[in-house]
C-alpha cells in the first residue's frame, strides 16, 4: 500500500515536472523573433534609375534592382555601375589545367542625385572568391559552379556597397 502510494506521488511529480518544462519552454519563446531576414529589398536608399556596364551586366542590374529600385515615381538619385571581371588560375596540375580558379570583380559606383544635381557617392569595391574545376575537358558541374561563384561574388560586393550607403544615412552631401 505504502509503495503504491509514493509509485502514484513519484508519477505526479514526474507529470508536474514535463507540465513545467513545457510551461517554462513556451514562455521563453515568447519573445521568439526571426533571426534571418530577407534584406533583397530593404536599403535607406530610393533609386529610380540604374545603369549598369562591364562584365555580366545583366546579373549586376538585377541584383541592384532588387535592392535598392524604388517604386515610387519620384526621382531622387541615379546609380552607374562599372564592372570589371578577372579571372586568374591560383593551382595548376602537371597537365597544365587549372583546379582552382579565382573570379574577382572590381566595380566603381556613382550615385548621382537629382535634387542637388551632383555626385554623392563614388566608391571602388573589390570582391573576389574562388572555385574548383575538377574536368579534364567540357564539364557541366564546373560551369555551374562558376556561375554560383560568380553570382555570389556580385551579391557580396552590392551587399558592400549597400552597407556603405547605409552607414552614411541621410549624410550624403555634393563631392
Amino acid at each position: 500500500m505504502f509503495l503504491e502510494k509514493l509509485l502514484i506521488l513519484l508519477q505526479i511529480k514526474n507529470i508536474n515536472k514535463i507540465v513545467l518544462f513545457f510551461v517554462f519552454f513556451l514562455i521563453s519563446c515568447s519573445n521568439f523573433d526571426f533571426v534571418y531576414k530577407n534584406s533583397e529589398t530593404e536599403s535607406e536608399l530610393s533609386i529610380t534609375e540604374i545603369l549598369v556596364t562591364g562584365s555580366s551586366n545583366d546579373i549586376i542590374k538585377k541584383n541592384l534592382s532588387n535592392k535598392f529600385l524604388s517604386k515610387e515615381n519620384s526621382v531622387n538619385y541615379r546609380l552607374s555601375v562599372n564592372s570589371q571581371m578577372e579571372t586568374k588560375s591560383i593551382v595548376i596540375e602537371n597537365d597544365q589545367t587549372a583546379s582552382t580558379v579565382e573570379i574577382k570583380y572590381i566595380m566603381d559606383y556613382s550615385l548621382f542625385d537629382y535634387k542637388n544635381n551632383c555626385v554623392v557617392i563614388k566608391e571602388n569595391i573589390t570582391s573576389l572568391s574562388t572555385y574548383n574545376s575538377r574536368a579534364e575537358s567540357y564539364n557541366f558541374g564546373s560551369d555551374l559552379s562558376k556561375e554560383q561563384v560568380t553570382e555570389q561574388v556580385i551579391k557580396d560586393n552590392i551587399n558592400k556597397f549597400a552597407y556603405q550607403i547605409n552607414t552614411k544615412g541621410g549624410n550624403l552631401g555634393c563631392l
